[in-house]
């Protein structure tokens, strides 16, 4: 990600959205100088496999406001420093210092190491990200991020190993039968092989009729009576409330991998919100708050990709699912192999297993439905995101550490009741994509998106699918679109009032098509009829009051009324909407000022 001003109010916006801090992300008020533990999170980012993010001048309990930095000089040369001189070996660091609305903001982006130069380690300990924070990583992370470092042919798969005393009376004979058929139904090789044939070349038994890991946990009568940690635990996190529980509908899951996976399923679903909803046809229809396939997806990735080597195993960690009123957080030990976050969420083919073994069984597997544990194709994280932008949810999060991957499905729609009835006034009756929705939202608050930002901030998406999306709004006539020959995007100049003509710098076009070179934009061709019919925000009447007694900019109108940054910044868009102020420069620029009208 480039450090920009524009790209740092995507990253607070998503703090905010999240409620703190996130894995790759750390944000510090730094008004007294550079946080003592500077040192931990470096040395964190540089264990994970992407780095991560460091944010100076950021409060994160005034809801991640912007105080900036009175000496970012220093605090860059102070960051690099300790990389230096106290983390061993240090990670590239690369800092710069933006000027957000006359505030000084210090980014440091932190370069995850490679896998044989990890663990880095800062006076003399390592650590790893989780959750909003930093911990001192456990013998056994460390350890597989020394089997990380091994080449493919170095290493044990966990799934193949054998399970001592065990023989084939330990597997479901039911599930074995179903198996079978599947195998014989698609492969012609395997077809007139008996049974024992063909589960010891599919790696369920071992040449002695013992049963391997894979074979086990896939087909297995009572996998957890000889590795426990194969069991789920699920549990409905109850909010902190001064009230002695923690949890309730606890449960601990056992039985082979496509019985897990069924009683998870029927789990999640009693303790997710199920909605009534009129379809098109005019139908009532119950559904789930998360969509079915996108849970079932993100079940059946954890149970799959888990690491089943025996520093996982043989220390007892097991899948865990937990529901709160804000997430269903699905989290499996061992982290991807082969494959980076971007490469399984872009619109790409990426296809590598954890577990060969036993993903090359489950692909037989059916769960009591009829319906595949996995397809096998390697799609199951483009079908989550696919799934919940359809139903208009918040991007899922998705968090490897190395040694854990972290699915967080968010519940509740992303698009507040104020945001829902503009579009379904602005929409001149069209239905409407997700992306179109997010589209008309941005360009209503002045922003603009390219091609490119599209494809990154809704992936997996095609240049083609993106531009097919945005054509179908200018053809609707709903927004107003131009290009410049340029490979990166362009932005308006947010001086002009909402409706009115582009800028003249930009160079509109007939064609509905761009060419490779362009990259186009898109903004409301009239501003929303309806504004001025909306009440001011809460704050906006002391905001105008402060702009009329010569408070000019953002920092000035601040500390006039006693709110932050961002809370300003609110009020002065309202404002703007009703017609009662200008603004004067631009997002970012010191010398922006806001004027009555």
């Amino acid at each position: 990600m480039e450090l920009t001003a524009d790209n740092l109010d995507a990253v607070l916006a998503d703090m905010r959205k999240h409620r703190g801090d996130t894995t790759d992300v750390e944000v510090k008020r730094a008004a007294g100088g550079l946080p003592q533990s500077i040192g931990t999170t470096i040395s964190a980012f540089a264990n994970m496999p992407d780095g991560g993010l460091i944010v100076l001048g950021v409060n994160e309990a005034e809801g991640f406001s912007i105080n900036g930095v009175s000496d970012p000089a220093g605090l860059e040369a102070g960051v690099v420093s300790v990389a230096r001189n106290s983390v061993e070996p240090p990670p590239y660091i690369e800092t710069t210092t933006i000027d957000y609305e006359g505030l000084s903001v210090v980014l440091a982006r932190v370069e995850g190491l490679p896998p044989r130069e990890k663990p880095s380690r800062y006076r003399g300990k390592a650590y790893l990200r989780q959750a909003d924070g930093d911990y001192v990583m456990s013998s056994s992370d460390l350890h597989m991020l020394e089997v990380a470092k091994l080449n493919a042919t170095e290493r044990i798969n966990g799934d193949t190993q054998q399970v001592q005393g065990t023989t084939l009376q330990d597997l479901d004979q039911e599930l074995v039968s179903a198996f079978l058929r599947q195998i014989r139904s698609q492969s012609s090789r395997l077809r007139d092989q008996d049974d024992k044939a063909v589960l010891r070349q599919l790696g369920v038994i071992t040449p002695d009729e013992s049963l391997t890991v894979a074979g086990i946990y896939a087909l297995g009568n009572f996998p957890q009576g000889l590795l426990p940690a194969l069991q789920v635990t699920a549990a409905v996190q109850l909010p902190r409330d001064g009230g002695s529980a923690r949890t309730q509908n606890l449960r601990h899951f056992d039985g082979p991998l496509p019985v897990l996976l069924d009683g998870l399923m029927d789990w999640v679903t009693a303790n997710l919100t199920t909605r009534q909803q009129y379809q098109p046809n005019g139908h009532l229809r119950n559904t789930l708050e998360i969509p079915p396939r996108a849970v079932r997806e993100a079940l059946a990735n954890a149970l799959v990709h888990r690491d089943l080597s025996p520093d996982t195993l043989g220390l007892g960690k097991s899948v865990q699912v937990r529901i709160n009123n804000r997430v269903l957080t699905i989290t499996n030990p061992g982290g991807l192999r082969g494959l980076t976050l971007s490469q399984i969420t872009s619109n790409s083919p990426a296809q590598a297993a954890v577990n060969q073994r036993l993903y090359g069984i489950a692909k037989y597997l059916r769960t009591s439905d009829g319906e595949n544990v996995i397809e096998g194709e390697g799609g199951g994280v483009k079908e989550i995101l696919r799934a919940t932008v359809e139903s208009d949810l918040h991007r899922p999060q998705l968090v490897d550490t190395g040694v854990q991957f972290t699915a967080n499905l968010w519940r509740g729609s992303a698009f507040s009741p104020e945001d829902s009835a503009w579009l379904a006034r602005n929409s001149s009756g069209h239905e409407l994509t997700h992306l179109q929705k997010q589209v008309l939202l941005k360009a209503r608050d002045g922003e603009y998106w390219d091609i490119n930002t599209l494809r990154q901030e809704f992936s997996p998406l095609s240049s083609v699918e993106a531009e097919e999306q945005l054509s179908d709004l200018v053809r609707w006539g709903l927004v107003e679109t131009s290009f410049e020959q340029s490979n990166s995007p362009d932005f308006a100049d947010e001086s002009a009032p909402e409706g009115s003509k582009l800028p003249q710098k930009r160079v509109p076009r007939s064609s509905p098509s761009p060419n490779v070179s362009e990259v186009p934009s898109v903004k409301p061709p009239i501003a929303d009829s309806s504004a001025k019919e909306r009440k001011l925000s809460k704050n906006a009447p002391q905001v105008l009051a402060a702009i009329e007694r010569g408070n000019a900019t953002i920092p000035q109108i601040a500390e006039a009324v006693g709110l932050n940054h961002n809370q300003v910044r609110y009020a002065l868009k309202n404002l703007e909407a009703h017609g009662r102020v200008f603004m004067d420069g631009g997002q970012g620029r010191k010398d922006t000022r806001y004027t009555l009208l």
